[in-house]
């Protein structure tokens, strides 16, 4: 180890980020979250969309010196209709935000004087409308249950739990790696030792807040959205690891941006609102 190695660990640094403010602001967005999700439903909403847009923007400016365009005043539309639409109107709103996503794309191409590489962009502004709007916008439908607190904390939880059950378990007993050429840090021993974690621990704590869950269900909701956080985090990786950059953001320190946090979760949502109404289908 050199001598700026051990001084930047002597200061905190791991994996070039500074780890105390990164816990530092962690932590405040797990108060801000928790705090939302225990007082109101529309103030959930609200936290959802503002990152979610927040997320839209700090993609644009990541993506402009690699060349990529997109549309972020359609995005953050987007991401408004989308998430306060799934609230008001369930997943009609999520469709309305499609469209949105969809024409307004169209609509700002045909209407700009500097338009270029028109594909591209419809493209780029499409897959993140997707990724980013979209997908939030299961978090509302999520709140908006009866059960609401309860099923945001269970599939947020599980797939946050599942990534820090399979970087405890990778980093000691990781050998085989899953994406070596996307994410080389990642390992099967890891993955599933995450996944352990995630099941056992939610079969042990969710069914103790309501009636929504049994051991069986919350172990497999527990599961899938590990999965999918997993497979979440893989696709970022490849997309960054495509672009050249390091992060999708900016604005967290110790983080990156938003969407470099959010990934996994991102994808975890859908699945967890899906595998939920399975469960209460099958009860």
């Amino acid at each position: 180890m050199t001598g700026d190695q051990a001084a930047g660990r002597s200061r905190g640094m791991i994996g070039g980020r500074n780890l105390p403010v990164a816990i530092a602001v962690g932590l405040v967005l797990a108060g801000l979250f928790l705090g939302t999700v225990f007082w109101r439903a529309e103030a959930f909403m609200v936290i959802v969309v503002l990152f979610a847009g927040t997320a839209c923007v700090e993609a644009g400016r990541v993506l402009r010196p690699v060349g990529i365009h997109l549309l972020v005043a359609v995005l953050v539309m987007t991401t408004v209709v989308s998430g306060a639409g799934a609230f008001l109107v369930g997943s009609t709103g999520q469709v309305a935000g499609i469209a949105v996503l969809l024409g307004g794309s169209v609509l700002a191409l045909l209407l700009s004087e500097q338009r270029r590489q028109v594909l591209s962009t419809l493209a780029a502004t499409i897959l993140f409308g997707l990724w980013i709007a979209f997908l939030a916008s299961y978090a509302v439908l999520l709140i908006d249950r009866a059960d609401g607190p309860v099923v945001v904390l269970a599939v947020i939880g599980s797939a946050v739990v599942a990534d820090i059950g399979g970087y405890a378990f990778g980093v000691p007993f990781g050998r085989h790696k899953v994406a070596p050429s996307i994410s080389p840090n990642k390992s099967w021993e890891g993955l599933i030792g995450g996944l352990a974690v995630a099941g056992g621990l939610a079969a042990l704590v969710l069914p103790r807040f309501g009636e929504t869950f049994d051991p069986g269900s919350a172990a497999v909701l527990a599961v899938l959205c590990g999965v999918a956080a997993f497979v979440g985090d893989l696709f970022e990786s490849m997309v960054k690891r495509d672009l050249g950059v390091k992060d999708l953001g900016f604005l967290l320190p110790g983080h990156g941006g938003i969407l470099d946090r959010v990934d996994g979760i991102l994808v975890a949502l859908p699945v967890g609102y899906y595998a939920l109404l399975a469960i209460a289908g099958s009860g």
